[in-house]
């Protein structure tokens, strides 16, 4: 009696405690996580280019300014030594 019994928890336990399958909502929502990832991923990889874009652009145009701000120091120099009156 006590071996039936001894094996009839054992059957238990381990019908109780063993592998059970995911349902196909736990699926197809893991699914759809894991697509929303890869697209994150994407996105993130697409804006950090962008932002090294950017940045070469702006120190291009902070060059331009720079450029532009030596220029008007020669023409200003230039205008104050020629026109003194």
């Amino acid at each position: 009696m006590k071996k039936i019994l001894a094996v009839l928890l054992f059957a238990v336990l381990i019908i109780g405690c063993g592998p059970k399958m995911a349902k196909q909502e736990t699926l197809d929502a893991l699914a759809e996580a894991r697509a929303a990832l890869e697209a994150a991923q994407a996105r993130i990889t697409d804006l950090g280019n962008e932002k090294a874009a950017l940045e070469a652009q702006m120190a291009e145009i902070e060059q331009g300014i720079a450029n532009l701000n030596e220029e008007i120091e020669i023409v200003q120099h230039k205008i104050d030594t020629r026109c003194k009156k």
